[in-house]
């Protein structure tokens, strides 16, 4: 059983430092939608856990089934005594503290005694090979309700994993560490890091670790809640991790932000998963500004699990789609099947099916300027599903503007016309704006000018200007007309 490692001078680290953290911007409740192809995205598995999911191998599970009052399983190992968190509980293998609530839960309970003292629990997986194969695919997933107490402050709730090196050795933070939940204080917000590389600095900025800061979610608060981390090795050189909380992307992390030799360093480890509940400690601290051990709290809070699951998908048996050409809108994105046999196609925004979106390339709207956009290929009776990676976040697109002409001849009582030529992607809203040398002509915003007294020997101009959902808004001038006496 694990007593120390490394771990313990991150989390004092972070915690003292956490009030940078805050300052982070977190991932819009808008975040992405994770795909429902269950070889594609763990949706479908999260939604199935605790049970077996379609196209993927079931490593680890617990449902927690037991009479009230009794241990925790042999699946779970405890870790007692007092962590190097700057928490003040001691966790131990009691049954007070760590049990059973027999209605099919896990639950860890903080409990002050008499002299203050507190208590509570610390449990790791006795299985510590859980690893994402090369071209395959690791989700590790829990549900779990928040503690809920009158006064919460230096509350500290946990549901993490460690990697482990070849030589089953924990090198914190290179050998890794993935931070599916932790949530502080009882305030409604819910964190989510990659810790890996060097100690301080490095390609993971520790003691910080690559993280979402504090993520907005008031619904955490009540009821159980999914906290994952699908480690995605299928792409070689483009791997990726992405978080969930329920079965929506919040935060997503890319191999190439990281560089090769951290991420092979951390990402391919056997893992194991830790759940554990603290009181007191730096990131409390540093979340409430303030000595959150010191301040008031409710004995007695709980941390309750309804499951935990860890899944594993091997290579696809057919090639992953790939999607080439730029991610703005306007522009036509191109996917590249990689098999030879026929197959349909389905793009998709942020995990949505587009409606109509069906063929091996697809024009980008301005609709979808912000979302990631991946394409689906599979056999033509719906089987071999498989789902690229995500491009980048749609940007805003560029307008094929037009420099427009004036038609008719200026003088005195005639009618100009602007003539604006063919905007592109159409339609495009055009509005207009007459000038009389460089000075608006009042209420002159049509398509015509009549030309009046008061333009007679001035030079005319009309300004075009192109707005579309998604583009960015053009302008164009047309050359000056002399306006002539007669």
């Amino acid at each position: 059983m694990l007593r120390t490692f490394p771990l313990i001078s991150r989390k004092i680290a972070t915690a003292v430092a956490f009030v940078i953290l805050i300052g982070l911007t977190a991932p819009s409740a808008s975040a992405v939608a994770a795909d429902d192809s269950a070889d594609a995205a763990p949706s479908a598995v999260l939604a199935a856990a605790p049970a077996d999911a379609p196209g993927w191998t079931t490593l680890f599970r617990d449902d927690f089934s037991g009479p009230a009052g009794s241990a925790v399983g042999a699946k779970w190992e405890h870790e007692v005594g007092t962590w190097g968190t700057g928490a003040v509980d001691r966790t131990t293998a009691s049954t007070d503290n760590v049990f059973l609530d027999g209605s099919g839960a896990l639950s860890i309970r903080a409990l002050r005694d008499a002299s203050g003292a507190w208590t509570s629990g610390r449990i790791i997986t006795a299985d510590k090979s859980f690893a994402a194969p090369a071209g395959g695919r690791l989700l590790m997933t829990a549900s779990v309700r928040l503690p809920a107490v009158a006064d919460p402050t230096g509350y500290w709730a946990a549901f993490w994993a460690l990697g482990r090196d070849a030589d089953a050795q924990i090198d914190w933070p290179r050998t890794g560490e993935f931070d599916m939940l932790e949530a502080v204080n009882g305030t409604p917000q819910v964190i989510q890091t990659l810790h890996c590389d060097l100690p301080d600095g490095g390609a993971c900025d520790e003691p910080y670790g690559i993280t979402s800061g504090l993520q907005d979610c008031a619904a955490c608060l009540t009821d159980f809640h999914t906290y994952s981390v699908l480690v995605d090795r299928t792409v070689a050189g483009a791997e990726r991790l992405e978080f969930f909380v329920d079965d929506v992307t919040t935060h997503a992390i890319e191999e190439s932000q990281i560089g090769e030799a951290a991420w092979d360093a951390a990402i391919p480890n056997a893992y194991f998963l830790v759940l554990n509940l603290a009181i007191g400690g730096g990131l409390p601290n540093g979340v409430c500004g303030c000595d959150s051990a010191a301040a008031p709290k409710t004995s007695g809070g709980t941390m309750s699990v309804d499951h935990v699951a860890v899944y594993q998908s091997g290579a696809p048996v057919v090639a992953v789609p790939t999607i080439s050409g730029t991610a703005a809108a306007g522009a036509t994105l191109v996917a590249d099947a990689g098999r030879s046999t026929p197959v349909t196609y389905q793009w998709r925004a942020d995990g949505v099916a587009i409606s109509g979106a069906t063929g091996s390339s697809f024009v980008l709207p301005g609709t979808s300027v912000g979302k990631r956009i991946t394409v689906t290929v599979s056999a033509l009776d719906g089987s071999d599903a498989v789902t690229s990676l995500p491009t980048a976040p749609v940007s805003a697109g560029t307008l094929g503007a037009v420099t427009p002409t004036i038609s008719g001849t200026a003088k005195l009582g005639n009618t100009l016309t602007a003539v604006p030529g063919t905007w592109t992607p159409s339609p495009v809203t055009l509005t207009y704006r007459w000038k009389a040398d460089g000075v608006d002509i009042a209420g002159a915003t049509g398509k015509t000018l009549k030309v009046a007294t008061t333009q007679i020997g001035k030079r005319i101009t009309v300004t075009v200007t192109g707005s579309k959902t998604g583009f960015t808004t053009a302008q164009r001038t047309s050359a000056q007309t002399a306006v002539v006496v007669r």
